[in-house]
């Protein structure tokens, strides 16, 4: 195929993924449509083979160059590429992933059916399976919107090498990827999805994103680097000096991203950095959401853990943010709801709401006088474990009648890894009828009291029926929670 009847360019920047390119360039060249592209190799300062293996494949396909740019990071490789480009359609794939065969075709065959400036396919994570929220806007046929606020949760699809672009979408409104910074797909998906008048989506797996398993993945050690912290403001930064000159609406879809795509980093922060890199990080993010809605914050945020660095933000609370459990009460109840204690107003009650209370029986041991100890485990999602011991706690048996009150024990962590707080409740067989009773854990607060369902740990299931506690026989698990189960008493 001529040099003029190509109308896509596939930019591909690398550096040290020898152990991975070979692959990736055999499923480039496996493409059905690979006569029609233009495939640009942009060596970013590798060390290893690589230049060797990509100058190998350049030298045996007429529609493949090799060019060098070794300053700089991935951004500035693919913005070089971009650069080279003479075709009216785009994509950016990655050197250590694998490309379906019909990839290209696919992107390339919809853009042009839809006249889409962007389309959008599925893709797929390696080894381990993700799933994306905007997956759920894929359907078995071709989906095409006005705009990114039809499809909102889109805005989060912010890699680009599931996509395919209009060039001239890309130039005429100066989107360019990041440079020298990691992130840098944000820089040129997330313009292109916001500005954007017509896009596709094609349920159709167009891209196999690879997690190495080395350590050496961006994912792998994206909480990790304190960089990352540094590179992800600065980028959510430029996409917010967007926001003046977009509709209300498309401002409401880049705020869910502004919010959701910081969330992890804030919650990780006071581990991570020093302090003093903490408090220029959050001086910095309240400007960042300054006029950003409770609403909005707890919309696009997983949980109350989450939430409570925004809400230090908006109140201007670095101890909030940096030491939690200096600041936080426990928890108070209201109308059957659990809230995070926190002496603010009720701007803030939509992140403080809790958003689940995980609660595990673990354990039967006999007690004294023939009554059995039912030991279990409990966490409050958003409240620091050391302040757990402030709560008090009761264990209800439904259907029994009985409440009994619990011991906390505060923080007891035998195992790597664990988190929340032991409670203990004793049990007298002979005060219970014979029977079935769902357990459980109740928290009482200085509003109203709550409870939550128990659920029972897996080797409690599989632990044999226990003797000697005149007619407390187990603890099952109906549905996932926790039933204690008399089968006879001696009164």
């Amino acid at each position: 195929m001529s040099q003029a009847s190509r109308d896509v360019t596939v930019v591909v920047p690398f550096r040290d993924v020898q152990n991975f390119f070979v692959e990736f360039l055999d499923s480039v060249a496996a493409q059905t449509a690979f006569a029609r592209a233009q495939v640009i190799l942009v060596d970013n300062g590798s060390s290893d083979g690589s230049v060797a293996i990509a100058s190998d494949f350049a030298s045996r396909h007429a529609n493949v160059d090799l060019i060098q740019q070794p300053q700089g990071r991935a951004g500035d490789a693919r913005n070089a590429g971009m650069d080279m480009a003479s075709t009216p359609y785009i994509v950016f794939w990655d050197a250590d992933d694998i490309v379906p065969e019909r990839s290209l075709e696919v992107l390339r065959n919809t853009i042009v059916k839809t006249r889409a400036t962007i389309v959008v396919g599925r893709e797929k994570h390696v080894p381990k399976p993700v799933k994306a929220p905007w997956h759920k806007y894929f359907g078995k046929n071709v989906k095409t919107v006005g705009s990114v606020v039809d499809v909102p949760d889109l805005i989060h699809s912010a890699s680009c090498w599931n996509k395919i672009f209009d060039l001239d979408l890309l130039r005429s409104q100066g989107i360019r990827f990041g440079t020298g910074t990691a992130f840098e797909d944000a820089y040129v998906s997330l313009p292109a999805l916001l500005l954007s008048e017509r896009i596709a989506m094609v349920d159709a797996p167009v891209y196999e994103y690879r997690r190495r398993g080395d350590g050496t993945s961006v994912m792998d050690t994206i909480w990790d680097l304190p960089r990352n912290y540094v590179d992800q403001l600065v980028m959510l930064e430029y996409l917010a000096g967007m926001r003046q000159t977009l509709s209300p609406y498309q401002q409401e879809t880049l705020e869910r991203f502004l919010v959701r795509s910081m969330q992890g980093f804030l919650l990780r922060a006071p581990r991570v950095l020093s302090e003093g890199d903490c408090r220029q990080l959050f001086e910095r993010c309240r400007q960042l959401y300054w006029g950003i809605t409770a609403e909005q914050f707890a919309r696009s945020t997983n949980d109350t853990r989450h939430r409570l660095a925004y809400l230090a933000l908006h109140f201007g609370d670095f101890d909030l943010f940096y030491r939690p459990a200096a600041v936080l009460g426990s928890v108070f109840g209201r109308e059957g709801d659990l809230y995070v204690d926190y002496p603010g107003t009720s701007w803030g009650l939509p992140l403080t709401k809790v958003t689940s209370v995980p609660a595990r029986i673990e354990g039967v041991t006999a007690g004294e006088a023939g009554t059995a100890v039912v030991h279990g485990r409990f966490s409050v999602n958003g409240v620091p474990d050391e302040l757990l011991a402030k709560l008090e706690l009761q264990v209800w048996f439904e259907r029994s009648g009985k409440t009994l009150p619990a011991v906390n024990h505060g923080q007891t962590h035998d195992r790597p890894g664990e988190t929340g707080a032991v409670f203990s409740v004793t049990v007298d067989p002979q005060e219970f009828p014979s029977g079935s009773f769902p357990v459980r854990l109740v928290l009482c607060t200085r509003g109203r009291d709550v409870s939550r369902p128990c659920t029972v740990s897996p080797g409690l299931v599989q632990q044999p029926p226990v003797s000697g506690f005149q007619g407390v026989t187990r603890i099952t698990a109906d549905g996932g929670n926790a039933q204690l189960v008399i089968e006879s008493t001696q009164h």
